[in-house]
């Protein structure tokens, strides 16, 4: 038997795989490529590791046949595979290892690689939804799990939460990880896959005193990441904004940070939020100038900007002016799954002023983002949709080269982020923004508003006319 060729990739991209598998698109004429299924299982994992998406879901795989195996270890922890082919391989493999579902996902996780939160985030979904009986039952492949040495991070998660969840707290699991050096912070990053939002809960009175009484920078840091996910309420907030105002080291303050963002602003103490803003502006201050495109000092200026929205006017127009002249401003964006949406349709920004654009894609689709000069919409939609996908893999797929299109990302693939920095138009004007991939213009786009001040335009605000409708726009 031969293997069919694997030169450049065909047009056809994940997305179809994704539409077919919904009965949302007819199939692709498209040859199954060929695996030489008899070999070693490293040769074979080799081929279909050479293999698009799409074409990996073609591989032709039988559920009663154990060679078949390594395809569909592949669909379960392939990045980007829709969802009815890993539902499909996770049966099979039940089925061809004789094996529980949980055991079955806890050796697939070895397979995820660590920077892949996408997949493992799926993965740890299909196995924490299962019932808490059924959790219990499977005790002993969790504490098996926790036993070997250097089992790695995302199993030990897994089996950690899963063991909460099986007991309906967290005592025995947390006895567990002490006896082990390094699992403790494993356990806490575990937390956020936790469904139940009591049982998480159950967790905040160990996490806050192992924070209150360690020096180990990884355990403060997994603890400080957790407590976002525990318990978002104003305590939480209390406790993250003392220790994002300590003298605290980077990656702290940063885990801090981030957990702070994941409170929803209704929980926020009216009376915390003022010192915290300042304390932002003077740790932005504190950073070397260069230091402050980097994604932590984004992430704290975003923080700060989105504090001082909360100020009353003058707190506010202070905050504001001292962090846009520290740094730049960061407007982050994200697709919304499914929706063929983004989840901010206009904001504003200052002529001439620098701007960052950070783009997140949750969706199975791949997405770009391009800024555009006004009225130029339809024209840049229709010129990036029409554009086949380039053979070069470094090359920004769906880009028209037209005079009108001032700022773009690369395809943006599930669960990755890309950040676009630019320099403000210095003309006012409304710039469209939108995402070209083909299909998508007509409804993945909004406006990115350029005002002369931006101090002066949030004294009198104005908004954007949506580009399609031309009515004004009813929300952001």
């Amino acid at each position: 038997m031969l293997v069919t060729p694997l030169g450049a990739e065909t047009v056809s991209t994940s997305v179809s795989a994704f539409l077919n598998a919904r009965g949302a698109a007819p199939p692709l004429a498209q040859d199954a490529p060929r695996i030489l299924i008899d070999q070693p299982v490293r040769a074979v994992e080799y081929q279909l590791g050479r293999l698009t998406n799409d074409e990996l879901t073609l591989v032709e795989r039988k559920d009663d046949d154990v060679r078949y195996r390594p395809v569909y270890v592949a669909l379960l922890t392939r990045k980007g595979v829709a969802a009815p082919f890993r539902d499909e391989a996770l049966a099979a493999l039940e089925k061809i290892d004789k094996a529980s579902r949980s055991r079955v996902l806890l050796d697939a996780l070895i397979k995820v690689p660590p920077d892949d939160q996408v997949t493992a985030e799926k993965l740890l979904g299909l196995l924490l939804t299962q019932p808490a009986e059924t959790l219990r039952k499977e005790r002993a492949s969790f504490t098996g799990a926790i036993e070997v040495d250097a089992t790695p991070p995302l199993v030990l998660r897994g089996a950690y939460a899963a063991l909460i969840l099986g007991d309906g707290k967290p005592d025995l699991a947390w006895q567990a990880a002490q006896k082990h050096e390094g699992h403790l912070p494993e356990l806490m990053l575990g937390a956020r896959y936790i469904p139940d939002p009591n049982v998480r809960a159950q967790l905040f009175a160990p996490v806050s005193a192992l924070l209150g009484a360690t020096q180990d920078a990884a355990a403060k840091t997994a603890a400080l990441e957790a407590l976002g996910w525990i318990r978002p309420d104003p305590a939480t907030f209390d406790l993250l904004a003392r220790e994002v105002k300590l003298d605290a080291a980077p990656a702290p303050r940063a885990a801090a940070i981030a957990s702070l963002q994941r409170i929803p602003d209704s929980a926020w103490p009216p009376a915390a939020l003022e010192p915290l803003a300042r304390a932002i502006v003077s740790i932005v201050k504190a950073m070397p100038a260069e230091g402050r495109t980097e994604p932590d000092a984004l992430d704290a200026i975003q923080f700060g900007e989105k504090l001082a929205a909360k100020l009353s006017d003058d707190p506010k127009r202070a905050v504001r002016r001292d962090l846009r002249a520290l740094g730049v401003q960061v407007v982050r964006i994200q697709t919304l799954p499914e929706k063929l949406s983004f989840d901010v349709k206009w904001f504003a920004v200052e002529a001439g002023k620098p701007v960052q654009i950070v783009l997140f894609n949750p969706d199975a689709m791949p997405h770009n983002l391009i800024v555009s000069k006004p009225g130029s919409l339809e024209a840049v939609g229709t010129a990036g949709g029409s554009m086949p996908m380039p053979t070069d893999p470094d090359a920004k797929a769906f880009v028209p080269d037209l005079p009108a299109v001032l700022f773009s990302t690369k395809l943006v693939k599930e669960g990755d982020t890309e950040r676009l920095g630019f320099t403000a138009p210095s003309e006012p004007g409304e710039y469209p923004f939108v995402c070209t991939f083909p299909g998508h213009w007509v409804r993945m786009y909004g406006v990115m508003l350029v005002v002369e001040k931006l101090d002066a335009w949030e004294a009198s605000p104005t908004v954007p006319v949506d580009p399609l409708t031309k009515l004004p726009f009813t929300s952001k």
